[in-house]
């Protein structure tokens, strides 16, 4: 991929989708029920839990209501989801663990090394432009012995609506994002002072009365300037909508007279490999909402 969005356009479409995000964000919620079920099968009892990319929060109070006991910080790169996040939250009672919130960027995580026991990601990795970076924050937080839960795209993700783009124009052909497949995933966890990563995927086939729905909802969770990339005209040109529905309904028509699009959730996880360990101070001052 040769060019990708910028943190300030990720975080400016993000930030907009805040009150209206869970209204089309089921997909998102079933992954992440999806990967909070891989935590069925680890021994694991954490003290402290990071969040890396909150959105409005599902996730975070998945972790709350399994976790009880357990201190959990939730973080994202949009300000306003966090403060969703926080507002939404239930209350814990005093022997409970505490919800804490922070607006930060993934690849700069504004905490002391070692600072986690668990350290999860739903649905943020594939908005990062430098997604190796992004790991090596995540395992820089965690303690010796933690361990690294995350959920991001796959490379077959939206594949109808990039091979509908490149038909209308080969100059588009890079327009959707470009998603890891799930070896190259696993590639990539590896290189970082891991040990055990144990990647999978599932796919998923959503249905739509038309182009313009599917569009509706990508720009309905804030994913529609982060996964498709900007181009002269945009995406919502009335033209180049018309064309897009077109070629979408020529080639990617169910039975029942509904355009599909395909949805790949890449799940990897991986423990702190404690040998590897540097005791070193390395703290960036943290901004609690």
């Amino acid at each position: 991929m040769e060019e990708f969005i910028s943190v300030s356009q990720v975080r400016r479409s993000f930030s907009g989708a805040t009150s209206h995000y869970d209204t089309h964000a089921e997909l998102q919620r079933e992954i992440g029920r999806r990967l909070l079920g891989h935590l069925n099968f680890t021994k694991i009892e954490p003290k402290a839990i990071l969040d890396i990319g909150c959105g409005t929060g599902f996730f975070t109070r998945l972790l709350a209501e399994k976790y009880k006991k357990s201190n959990i910080y939730a973080v994202d790169l949009s300000e306003p989801m966090v403060k969703h996040t926080k507002a939404h939250h239930e209350r814990r009672w005093p022997w409970q663990g505490k919800h804490h919130h922070a607006a930060c960027d993934a690849i700069a995580l504004p905490f002391q090394d070692a600072s986690f026991d668990l350290v999860t990601s739903n649905l943020a990795m594939q908005w990062v432009p430098d997604v190796e970076r992004m790991m090596k924050e995540m395992r820089r937080v965690l303690k010796p012995g933690g361990l690294i839960l995350f959920s991001t795209f796959g490379r077959r993700t939206l594949i109808e609506l990039k091979q509908t783009l490149a038909s209308i124009n080969a100059e588009r052909t890079n327009s959707v994002l470009s998603f890891p497949d799930v070896m190259s995933l696993g590639n990539s966890l590896s290189t970082v002072a891991v040990e055990m990563p144990v990647t999978d995927a599932d796919l998923f086939t959503l249905t739509y009365p038309d182009t313009m729905s599917l569009v509706r909802e990508l720009k309905g969770i804030g994913a529609s300037a982060s996964a498709i990339q900007g181009r002269s005209g945009g995406l919502y040109g009335r033209a180049l909508l018309r064309n897009l529905d077109t070629h979408y309904k020529a080639n990617y028509m169910d039975d029942d007279q509904r355009i599909y699009a395909t949805f790949e959730a890449l799940y990897a996880q991986a423990w702190y490999k404690p040998a590897s360990f540097a005791d070193r101070e390395n703290v960036i001052p943290i901004q609690l909402i």
